[in-house]
């Protein structure tokens, strides 16, 4: 009798841990999803872009993301792996005067702020016109990887830089977020319209 319980016992466990394994999970709990935030409102489906058009450098913003996490049962080491990638349908061409600047500091010799920064003794300008002509989207089309804030999945993405040529130009950011989740994995695009003010 002992027998007959103990294998009845047996062959229930092992066929409610087979259901269990069986089981078809999508990429998320719910539905896959995902957004852009910028730091403005949206206004008639765009957002009006204010960038500082007074600082030495060309101006630049960045965008907020959030995407929901992948299922528990997709996850690498108990973490929601998700990427995303960018575009967008403008860019720029680098003409031959790009300046950097470099500063030189005397440690020894060199003045000091009252809170103790040192200041630079002098500044050179070293002119990269080696870079001439290359090709600058408004947006790195590099692949972005979000961390998890507890709710959901966060990331940001440096949208620019914008020379003045582009003050009132509507521009497109194209979003392609990757939801890893082996077999049942999901792509998704999305987009939106920002007006540079």
């Amino acid at each position: 009798m002992k027998k007959v319980i103990f294998f009845l016992l047996t062959f229930l466990m092992t066929q409610a841990c087979l259901k269990e394994d069986d089981k078809v999970y999508g990429a998320c709990e719910g539905e896959c999803d995902a957004r852009m935030i910028f730091p403005t409102s949206k206004e008639n489906g765009f957002y009006n872009v204010e960038l500082d058009w007074s600082r030495e450098y060309l101006p630049y913003f960045s965008i907020d993301i959030e995407a929901s996490k992948t299922h528990p049962k997709w996850w690498y080491n108990r973490v929601s792996v998700v990427s995303a990638e960018f575009d967008s349908n403008t860019s720029w061409v680098l003409g031959d005067s790009l300046v950097y600047s470099v500063p030189n500091y005397n440690p020894f010799t060199g003045n000091y702020t009252s809170s103790g920064v040192m200041l630079p003794v002098k500044v050179n300008d070293v002119v990269l016109s080696q870079f001439a002509g290359t090709v600058v989207n408004v947006v790195q089309n590099t692949s972005i990887y979000f961390k998890d804030n507890g709710q959901n999945l966060t990331s940001k993405r440096v949208v620019g830089p914008f020379p003045p040529q582009m003050i009132g130009d509507t521009i497109t950011i194209y979003m392609e977020v990757f939801w890893d989740a082996g077999m049942q994995s999901e792509i998704r695009e999305y987009s939106e319209q920002f007006i540079v003010k």
